[in-house]
């Protein structure tokens, strides 16, 4: 795998998934990400994004979300930072997926598909935005 990073900056709008999807593909190609890694980082970062546009701006809204992906010598890093309201998911209570259907709380399951997906997850608030960064160990 070779270190490298990028930036991507997406507007906040369900049909640019896609193309943050094909991005993160050709990036995790160019730096020989091994496709297993690279699938999870994708899906995790694909519940992320989405739940910012659907949950933290308006609809219509002219804001942009900033995706970083960092190769490292074990890994791969991605974070997502966008300024919506201050919203930390890591304190979401974890879903009960042992409740029966009709008595499960809505929300949750995106964070808990992150958490079981990724190393490590992080959150802050920086510079009035929310940062959420996640860790991807190759294995």
């Amino acid at each position: 795998m070779h270190e490298g990073s990028i930036t991507l900056h997406i507007a906040a709008d369900v049909r640019e998934i896609e193309r943050l999807n094909r991005l993160v593909r050709q990036f995790g190609e160019l730096h020989d990400v091994p496709s297993r890694t690279l699938y999870s980082v994708n899906l995790a970062l694909d519940e992320l994004v989405t739940n910012v546009i659907l949950y933290g701006y308006e609809e219509g809204s002219e804001k942009e979300i900033a995706v970083k992906l960092e190769t490292t010598k074990d890994g791969l890093v991605a974070s997502v930072a966008d300024e919506a309201k201050p919203f930390n998911p890591l304190n979401v209570a974890a879903p009960d997926l042992k409740a029966p259907l009709e008595e499960r709380q809505l929300g949750g399951l995106g964070i808990h598909l992150v958490r079981s997906l990724m190393d490590h997850v992080s959150y802050k608030r920086e510079k009035g935005k929310n940062v959420l960064t996640i860790r991807k160990r190759i294995k």
